[in-house]
């Protein structure tokens, strides 16, 4: 692995000469002063970029809107005419991504695959390059070293095509500049292609971006017993008094799954006007009711607790049944989001203590 340094003052620059080959997305600041991760638009690229904020605390909605977005448009119709309207596959530059948000989206890349191979996600997601930066501070709510997503992740042992859950570039903020960790060949190949980039690291750089991360590790106090938890629900050792004892607080809001980095289902519907009109994909949630019920009528989990049971077993069982790891990646969003102080990090804990 070579390492770089990466001078904050070129930031920008490197952007700016990015530009001309990528879609880059990045997290921006806005009104109120909340970060969203949003396109960098061409016309206002000068003015976007001095609302940067890769120190960001948290983002709301993650980053898997870039593939995923929450209402898209999947084809038109006028009469007998059918129109598709599958994104361009674009190359994209996600910029300033956490290590919990790499998580969700290689995990829905997974998913979008798997089984049937999703034309819309497919498109949206092709030739993307994800550069994450070692999260220096973490929220209360924030548990990902206890579930093995963060706040930094491990280099791979050689660079070739990146795993499932690495990373393209990782940066470690060490000061003035950061320390730039290459984990792909297409992460070797942005390097070696933008000049911005300092190819000599001195040691005394290597070492705090280590000490960096170690602090960064640290400073995320809320530890669950992640692993135990995930073996309870594989067994089927939770018992139902627990969903029901979830399902008298929570009202069903859908706030934590809005907000999940790996949370997948979806909803369809069409808009139609006369002759013409178009089929449409929105985010829904299998806590809501209506998402269970069938075509018939009959609704299999008609109940609050078992909806509230579909939830985490989703995350903490099935998933990793299904693939060997869970979705859950540890960011915390649902509590933070949660009107009534439901979160998996909680779920987990009880659970664990069984």
């Amino acid at each position: 692995m070579r390492e770089r340094l990466l001078r904050k003052e070129r930031i920008k620059d490197l952007c700016m000469a990015a530009r001309r080959d990528w879609e880059i997305y990045l997290p921006l600041e806005h009104v109120g002063g909340d970060v969203q991760f949003v396109r960098l638009e061409a016309d206002e690229e000068i003015e976007s970029l001095k609302r940067l904020r890769l120190d960001y605390d948290s983002l709301v909605i993650p980053p898997k809107t870039v593939a995923f977005p929450q209402h898209e448009c999947l084809f038109r119709f006028h009469r007998n005419e059918i129109t598709e309207t599958v994104a361009a596959p674009n190359r994209k530059l996600l910029f300033g991504v956490r290590a919990c948000d790499l998580k969700g989206i290689r995990f829905l890349d997974d998913f979008f695959r798997r089984g049937f191979d999703d034309p819309y996600y497919r498109a949206r997601s092709a030739n993307m390059l994800v550069v994450v930066t070692v999260c220096t501070r973490p929220q209360p709510y924030c548990f990902c070293t206890s579930a093995g997503t963060g706040p930094s992740l491990p280099a791979p042992r050689a660079i070739g095509q990146r795993s499932n859950t690495g990373f393209d570039l990782q940066m470690t903020d060490i000061g003035e500049a950061y320390l730039v960790e290459t984990g792909s060949a297409q992460g070797q190949h942005f390097v070696d292609h933008y000049g911005a980039f300092d190819g000599q690291v001195p040691p005394e750089a290597l070492e705090r971006a280590h000490r960096a991360k170690q602090e960064a590790a640290e400073a995320v106090h809320l530890r669950v017993g992640f692993d135990r938890a995930v073996q309870r629900f594989c067994e089927g050792k939770v018992p139902q008094r627990v969903y029901e004892r979830m399902a008298e607080r929570c009202i069903y809001c859908g706030g934590c799954v809005y907000v999940c980095p790996t949370c997948s289902c979806f909803g369809v519907f069409d808009e139609k006007n006369e002759d013409s009109g178009m089929r449409c994909r929105v985010w829904d949630a299998c806590m809501f009711e209506g998402y269970t019920r069938q075509a018939g009528g009959h609704n299999p989990r008609f109940a609050k607790w078992a909806r509230t049971a579909r939830r985490y077993e989703h995350k903490l069982k099935y998933d990793y049944l299904e693939t060997g790891s869970s979705s859950c990646v540890g960011c915390g969003r649902c509590l933070a989001s949660c009107p009534v102080n439901i979160g998996m990090s909680q779920v987990i804990q009880e659970v664990a203590s069984l």
